[in-house]
């Protein structure tokens, strides 16, 4: 099974809406590094105590922070550095949960990584029937300012449903 990996911004959105628990049940163990750990946590927000929570009970399972191997676009931040370069490191196939358009640019410049963002992981939850309707979900995203793109959108369901 492949080593799966999430960068800050799919944990936030999930958080938000309350589906955490969809990482445990579509893939099992999710790692995330300590960097990642600190822009999710960074205040007091609903989601931030989420996602502490996640990290505290085991559905999220913490990492230190790599050391840097690999040079890495110095535009991406340090979550989304730490969970490619962290990425990078594992012998397994590898698949990054990953929002940022650019992050996952420089993330698919290396063969062994398999990207996936937000809004598969929702339509994937649907096709197997853990939530009712991800197009809903991504409604709901948009209400707290999470953008994803109608094209995106449209590309997914026609992938999935």
């Amino acid at each position: 099974m492949a080593v799966v990996i999430s960068d800050a911004g799919p944990l936030i959105a999930l958080a938000k809406i309350d589906h955490l628990n969809l990482l445990k049940s579509l893939f099992g163990s999710v790692l995330v590094t300590k960097a990642v750990i600190a822009e999710c946590v960074n205040g007091k927000s609903e989601d931030a105590k989420r996602i502490e929570n996640a990290v505290q009970t085991g559905l999220l399972q913490q990492v230190e922070n790599p050391v840097f191997q690999h040079q890495l676009s110095r535009s991406l931040g340090i979550g989304e550095q730490s969970s490619i370069e962290f990425a990078l490191q594992q012998q397994e196939k590898t698949l990054l949960i990953m929002d940022d358009a650019l992050a996952r640019k420089h993330a698919l410049r290396y063969e062994k990584l398999a990207v996936i963002g937000t809004a598969a992981i929702l339509f994937t939850a649907q096709q197997r029937k853990l939530v009712d309707d991800a197009e809903d979900l991504i409604l709901q995203l948009n209400q707290f300012g999470y953008r994803i793109s109608p094209a995106i959108v449209t590309q997914l369901k026609q992938k999935f449903l």
